[in-house]
Formats: C-alpha cells, structure tokens, sequence
C-alpha cells in the first residue's frame, strides 16, 4: 500500500479502508506540519491545527475532483485553514508569531566559523520577517523555502500570478528597508559607544 500513488490511496479510502488513510497522513503529515508551523510558530498550535487539517481532508475527499495534484489541494487546505485561524486570533491578545523560515539565508557549504558569525543575523532576519503582513509572508515563504513556481503558488493561494508577482517585489523590498533601518540604528549606537568610550 505504501508504493500506492496519493490518487489511488484516496480510492481506497472512499471504499472504507481506513489502512489508506492511515498510510496518506503518514506521507504528509511531516510536509503539513513544517507548513503549518512555517504560518503559526507555536508548537502545541502547530500541531492541534495539523490534526484538524487531517480532520478536515478525511471529511472532504469526497470532494477532491482530481483537477489539480493532490498534494496542491491538500496545501491550499492547510493555508486557508490556518490564514482563518489566525484572523481569529486577531481579536483575542496572543503571543509574537515568529517565521522561522531555516534555510533562506544559510549555506550548507558555510564552515563552522563563519555559521556562528551568521547567527546573529539570521535571527535579525527571522524576526523582521515575523513583523511582514501574511500576505506577504505567505509568497516569500512558498517561493523562497519551497520553491515553487508563480503556477503553483498560483493553483495553493488561489491568486492571479500578476498579483503574486506583486506581492513577491514588496514583500522583498518591505525586508530590504527593515534590514538596512535595524542595522542603520545599530552603527549609530556602535559609534555612541565607541566615542563615548574614547578618551577626551
């Protein structure tokens, strides 16, 4: 059952296995979870929402049509599911979610040395992600660490590749100018100290 393709899977759950369910949850549920918590960075969150994606996708493959691959449907699920929670979350007080996105802006090739130097910046990086409206966040998220094509961002989110094109340029440029501000204000503040720290 496990060399079943996802479509035949889906088959057999329609004919009441529930063993290819199981074994479909098992393929994706680590490829949700990462997705999920990519959206909503809390552990106990991440995980309560990955179990309702499943909840939700057992009770809707009735509906999966097969116009688009399986594995697109099942993320635009997810996003759509998560995006509603967390407008949800915006009317009640909730902890700094924090994008952390490993990978972007790391080099496997880096030596030891120089990761530790990029520590720092990285979490700079993080963080000034976490402060970009979703809209934006999403694309960069599914283009850069996914990376998928403006095609398949276009069939996950539902959007018109000009409108993601759009998207991609601000959110870059949003980074950009949040990037240059912070480490703006930090030579200033290098440069008090060190005066400060000169002998007159």
């Amino acid at each position: 059952m496990d060399k079943m393709t996802d479509e035949q899977l889906i088959d057999r759950v329609r004919q009441g296995h529930s063993d290819a369910y199981r074994v479909l949850v098992e393929r994706h549920k680590s490829y949700i979870y990462t997705l999920v918590y990519r959206m909503a960075p809390h552990k106990e969150t991440a995980e309560d929402l990955t179990q309702e994606v499943f909840v939700k996708l057992f009770r809707s493959l009735a509906h999966f049509r097969g116009d688009a691959k399986f594995t697109t449907w099942l993320y635009r699920m997810t996003t759509n599911l998560v995006t509603d929670f967390r407008r949800s979350q915006k009317r009640k007080p909730y902890e700094a979610l924090l994008d952390k996105m490993k990978g972007w802006f790391t080099d496997a090739r880096e030596q030891p040395e120089e990761m530790a130097m990029l520590k720092d910046e990285q979490e700079r990086m993080q963080a000034l992600l976490s402060e970009l409206p979703d809209k934006y966040r999403l694309i960069m998220y599914l283009f850069h660490y996914k990376q998928l094509s403006y095609q398949e961002m276009s069939e996950v989110t539902g959007l018109p590749m000009k409108t993601l094109e759009t998207r991609l340029y601000r959110g870059k440029a949003m980074l950009k100018e949040k990037w240059l501000e912070v480490n703006a204000d930090d030579s200033q503040r290098s440069g008090r100290h060190s005066a400060h720290a000169i002998p007159k």
